[in-house]
């Protein structure tokens, strides 16, 4: 049933608002090849870190127009092609700076979505980030190690206040309780003593990725990095 409705909507899409290039125009493409190339993504890596989170990457600016807007389509629009381009992103991030290597016995997990938002969405943004990268680098992905317990305001309602941002999120997330047996009998193999690789689309504050880094370092695990196409 779900796949029949995202397909449902992909075909409202695509005869109501046919594919453009968000940029140049370009006809049957959300993002042409030209309009990637131009993406500017960092020119050097700050490996910011905080309490939970040993390390935080990102690839390129949300102050960027054009990456605003390829994760609005592709978050509330419906776009899951975009997948791909921004995947590539945090993709050469890597490579340029190396971090390839670093990430070779690392765990990828996406941030979930509350189930309520998931059913709604149809897909979950991170998730599908996640599954490129993970499949580009031959890296292991979990999606079930991590749940999203409380159903939250979306983060972007909140852009403009910090602290309201932090405590919505506060405690949102929780080991997923069909792993927790799992987790007790096999934790050298699960999470302790890993690296796990959270992917997200966008951080603002950092609140998501800190807390969801936050149950997982708790849970074992050697280093918790948080990975994103985009800061802003």
């Amino acid at each position: 049933m779900k796949n029949l409705w995202v397909k449902a909507k992909n075909i409202f899409l695509d005869l109501f608002f046919p594919k453009k290039c968000l940029n140049c125009k370009q006809s049957d493409t959300y993002l042409c090849a030209d309009c990637f190339n131009n993406i500017e993504i960092v020119d050097h890596i700050e490996h910011e870190s905080s309490a939970y989170l040993d390390k935080i990457i990102f690839a390129t600016s949300y102050a960027n127009p054009l990456i605003r807007e390829l994760i609005k389509n592709y978050k509330y629009r419906f776009a899951q092609e975009l997948a791909e381009p921004l995947s590539q992103l945090i993709i050469k991030t890597l490579q340029k700076f190396n971090l390839n290597i670093q990430i070779k016995d690392s765990i990828i997990v996406p941030i979930p979505l509350h189930k309520y938002r998931l059913r709604r969405r149809g897909f979950n943004q991170a998730e599908l980030i996640a599954q490129k990268i993970a499949k580009y680098f031959n890296l292991p992905i979990n999606t079930n190690i991590l749940e999203r317990t409380i159903y939250t305001e979306p983060q972007a309602n909140l852009k403009d206040d910090k602290e309201k941002r932090l405590n919505n999120i506060r405690n949102a997330f929780a080991i997923n309780p069909k792993n927790k047996d799992l987790i007790k009998e096999l934790v050298p193999s699960v999470i302790e003593g890993k690296i796990i690789i959270l992917i997200d689309d966008v951080m603002t504050t950092g609140g998501t990725l800190t807390e969801a880094g936050k149950v997982l370092k708790r849970n074992g695990a050697k280093e918790v990095w948080a990975l994103t196409v985009a800061k802003g």
